[in-house]
């Protein structure tokens, strides 16, 4: 048994062992990972006696294809290419394995060393649910044996999203104002009437009526809400578009809708003058709170943002609460400032404006 680098690749490990004892057939295979994960490797191998033979239809590589087909062919296009992203990195570790050789030594391992590089716990738990999923299917349709254990993943204190900071409306309005007109109206969707991503960049002519000032917004699951044209910017801005046929908004180049746009958002920002972590969803947040602060039924609000459920639309209501105190203390810092000799009330101390005087001498 032995593990050595592999002098024509780069990066990777040539194992040589007999897993079936020293009668059994030879194997040696070029492992592409650390020196510690192929050592790992080959101890399983070597302990459950197992065949880890050469065929790619037995590694987690092998079930890949097959897996991804099945997942573009059931799940959204924006979720599958999420999980081809995330494959980017779990074939690093993973991929030559047998899923029978899997342990959760190598999942801790593939945890920390991603940590390690500065991602995410809630990223790294992404991942492992992607890799989960792929097992899961490939034991239930026969292509590997299920794997005897749950992977280990972080725990959720360590995942929770940070809580969301909503724009207010004057920073939405710069933002908007700053943007290229060619993103306008995908934005205005967004922070003026509560829609995804996705559903304001694929948005078409026919699902807007102008008779009733109304969008029919195809959102998760296929499910159809009726989303009112709440302000005259976005009104105006969906006219431009009235004689449009099919998307409202595409792209000049491949006249489809774009795929992403976040750039345009950060160069907004950039002009306007809003240094703020910014991202897509943070506008639908933003329009959220504030149809709370205007007072909103908060049912109305859960069927205009597609919720399923009252208690995610409830979390507005958190927000709204931050958002008025911090309004709340725009006014303590103005009686503050306008104490004797702050820069608002900069009269010298025991002067008094006519009003005062006035006022002083009435009494």
């Amino acid at each position: 048994m032995s593990v050595r680098e592999d002098p024509n690749n780069p990066g990777c490990f040539i194992i040589d062992c007999r897993p079936d004892g020293y009668k059994g057939k030879r194997l040696r295979v070029s492992f592409e990972g650390t020196r510690q994960a192929a050592e790992e490797w080959e101890r399983s191998a070597m302990r459950r006696h197992v065949n880890v033979g050469l065929d790619r239809a037995r590694t987690i590589a092998g079930i890949w294809p097959s897996w991804i087909t099945y997942y573009r062919a059931n799940r959204a296009a924006r979720t599958a290419d999420d999980a081809t992203d995330c494959w980017r990195h779990l074939k690093e570790r993973f991929g030559r394995l047998q899923p029978k050789v899997l342990t959760r030594q190598l999942v801790e391992g593939y945890k920390q060393e991603r940590i390690k590089q500065g991602v995410k716990p809630r990223t790294v738990n992404k991942e492992l649910s992607y890799l989960s999923s792929m097992l899961t299917w490939a034991a239930e349709n026969d292509l590997c044996d299920p794997i005897p254990f749950s992977l280990p993943k972080f725990p959720a204190k360590m995942t929770k999203p940070p809580k969301p900071r909503p724009l207010i409306p004057q920073q939405l309005t710069d933002i908007l104002d700053a943007l290229e007109p060619k993103y306008r109206l995908i934005y205005l969707l967004m922070a003026d009437a509560g829609l995804r991503r996705n559903e304001a960049m694929q948005l078409t002519r026919e699902q807007v009526e102008f008779e009733t000032g109304v969008i029919f917004v195809a959102g998760k699951g296929s499910k159809e809400r009726i989303v009112p044209i709440t302000t005259d910017r976005l009104m105006a801005e969906l006219i431009t578009r009235k004689k449009v046929k099919g998307w409202l908004t595409v792209n000049p180049t491949t006249k489809k809708p774009y795929l992403t746009i976040r750039k345009a958002l950060l160069r907004a920002a950039k002009k306007a003058g809003i240094e703020k972590h910014l991202y897509h969803h943070l506008l639908r947040h933003s329009f959220g709170t504030v149809a709370t602060v205007a007072g909103y039924d908060l049912s109305a609000l859960q069927s205009i943002m597609g919720h399923s459920s009252p208690a995610t639309t409830g979390i507005y209501q958190h927000l709204a609460g931050e958002y008025l105190r911090v309004q709340g203390r725009k006014l303590n810092n103005m009686v503050v400032d306008s104490r004797p000799g702050s820069i608002v009330d900069s009269r010298p101390h025991g002067v008094m404006d006519s009003d005062t005087k006035d006022d002083e001498i009435i009494k």
